[in-house]
């Protein structure tokens, strides 16, 4: 080492340094021993040195305590039997790891203070006395052994039925539980995250709670099922979004898009869908077969989007191969809608236009045209359909199983007339409210159509001698209502109990029978389900 830098270590004002760091009370001073590093003293100053006794009354410290600093000088060995000058050097062989540590027996004088700031300090201070002398227990020497020798605590979990189940009985389990609750279970561990995505519980979405996102959770759905094609999902078959009023045109965008072999899907009350978007969802989800937009107030009608519209250069390719469509409630839906949807959904099989108030007996015509596969059809509380409009589905292919004309007051036994003539095979059959339909046509429905199964002719002009025909010619009826009949009495109950003996449900409310004619029923139909208004049936 240099003599320069010697200079400069010497020259440092260590009395400047340590009056910065611990106030002016301090002061260092420095001995220099043979073979001994630079040893220096912090110590108080003398409250009666110098004139400065209001200024160590104001820190509150009496008594005088010295600290050293070892520097990297060499000194004597004088400085170091003066450190231990007040203490006993003499101590206690404290065996710790095979070595020896000294205690010392005798402690240092305590200070005493009078400010109750250093008193607090004092007291923090006997802690770090402790943890100083639980430090000196330890041997630093040989820290890769102290880290190593560390058990570490393992932490022990109660094991769960899972772990004793294969893999294909989990996912089993989990085919039971909804897309909401499939991706909760995704986010227990690592084994139900992967199980939780198998492609096979996948094959179906169900999204009805309106507090989602629907748009993003479709977005992230999709994204996350397109397996080993990322643009496309081809396992999602079948989607169920009934409620979701918070579904927009975004969201069929994504379906359209990424969802090319969906075949259902069901958007019931979804409000805020508009036409181009169902558009483009049936262009090019051409594998649909089950749709469902009833309460879309927004839908007017079903057709292709214009772009596939304009490259058709044939018939077939202006068509959608659905087989169900329910527009319920569709209350834009008029005559013009029904004709565009009549002309590119000629299989539909299943059709539904419940309270479609706009329809008249015009787009009746244009479905009895188009639509010869047509089994079911829905037109109740349709109040300007009329006998003309049925007279139009009566000339259809003799295919219709289902028919529900209820609250269609207009319609009268002429209609029902054309319906026993030409639909033989017609197996359920609703006139609720059709007050106009009396005896005469129920005696005509009963000869021709012999494989009815389900009648109800609530608030019809319907008496005795409607069910006594009813009991003559169909025998196998299985419902029945006639519900606030007022010309039906205990007579020809009792007839029909006694032919119909496979009655499964009957309804009788506001019908003024007696308790016989309910113990007759009773008698003969033993699995029938009586619906009734009269406390005395019990």
């Amino acid at each position: 080492m240099s003599s320069k830098t010697r200079t400069r270590r010497n020259n440092t004002n260590w009395n400047g340094v340590l009056q910065d760091l611990f106030g002016e009370a301090f002061t260092c001073t420095k001995e220099y021993r043979t073979n001994e590093p630079d040893y220096f003293i912090l110590s108080k100053k003398d409250p009666d040195h110098n004139g400065e006794s209001a200024q160590d009354s104001s820190s509150g410290i009496v008594s005088t305590t010295a600290s050293t600093f070892k520097g990297s000088c060499s000194s004597s060995e004088s400085l170091l039997d003066s450190r231990y000058s007040e203490w006993s050097s003499t101590s206690n062989n404290t065996s710790f790891h095979g070595k020896s540590v000294p205690t010392h027996k005798n402690q240092p004088p305590q200070p005493t203070y009078n400010n109750s700031t250093l008193r607090d300090f004092h007291s923090s201070a006997v802690g770090m006395d402790f943890l100083n002398t639980k430090f000196q227990q330890i041997n630093l020497e040989d820290t890769g052994k102290l880290i190593l020798g560390i058990k570490k605590n393992k932490i022990h979990y109660r094991p769960t039925p899972f772990k004793h189940l294969s893999d294909d009985i989990i996912v089993k389990i989990f085919s039971n539980l909804t897309t909401d609750e499939l991706c909760k279970c995704s986010r227990v561990c690592k084994l139900w995250y992967r199980l939780s995505w198998d492609p096979t519980l996948w094959t179906s979405l169900v999204l009805n709670d309106t507090t989602h996102n629907v748009d993003r959770a479709l977005k992230s759905l999709t994204k996350r099922l397109s397996y080993n094609t990322p643009t496309v999902c081809v396992i999602i078959e079948k989607i169920n979004l009934n409620g979701c009023e918070n579904l927009t045109d975004k969201g069929l965008h994504t379906i359209a898009k990424r969802c090319p072999e969906l075949r259902h899907i069901e958007l019931q009350s979804c409000i805020n869908i508009t036409n181009p978007a169902l558009f483009e969802l049936v262009s090019n989800c051409v594998n649909l077969e089950h749709l469902n937009v009833s309460g879309c107030s927004n839908i007017t009608c079903i057709s292709l989007a214009d772009s596939i519209l304009a490259r058709a250069s044939v018939n077939y390719l202006r068509q959608i191969y659905l087989l169900y469509l329910d527009m319920s409630d569709c209350n834009m839906l008029d005559d013009d809608g029904l004709q565009i949807l009549s002309m590119h959904c000629t299989r539909l099989q299943f059709l539904y236009l419940r309270r479609c108030n706009l329809i008249t007996d015009i787009g009746i015509q244009y479905v009895a045209n188009n639509c010869s596969e047509l089994k079911d059809l829905s037109i109740s509380d349709c109040y300007n359909i009329t006998d003309f409009g049925i007279m139009e589905l009566s000339r259809m292919e003799p295919d219709l199983r289902y028919l529900s004309i209820a609250k269609c007051d207009k319609i009268s036994d002429v209609g029902i007339r054309y319906i026993s003539q030409y639909c033989s095979k017609l197996r359920y059959l609703n006139c609720r409210g059709c007050e106009a339909i009396s005896d005469d046509s129920i005696e005509l429905l009963a000869r021709k159509c012999h494989r009815l199964r389900s009648l109800d002719l609530g608030k019809c002009d319907v008496t005795d001698k409607g069910l006594f025909m009813l009991a003559r010619y169909s025998p196998n009826l299985k419902r029945l209502s006639v519900k606030s009949c007022l010309g039906i009495t205990d007579r020809g109950i009792k007839l029909l109990a006694q032919h119909c003996l496979q009655m499964q449900q009957l309804n009788i409310q506001d019908c003024h029978l007696s308790v016989e004619a309910y113990r007759t029923v009773k008698r003969f139909c033993r699995h029938c389900i009586i619906e009734h208004t009269n406390p005395g049936f019990y």
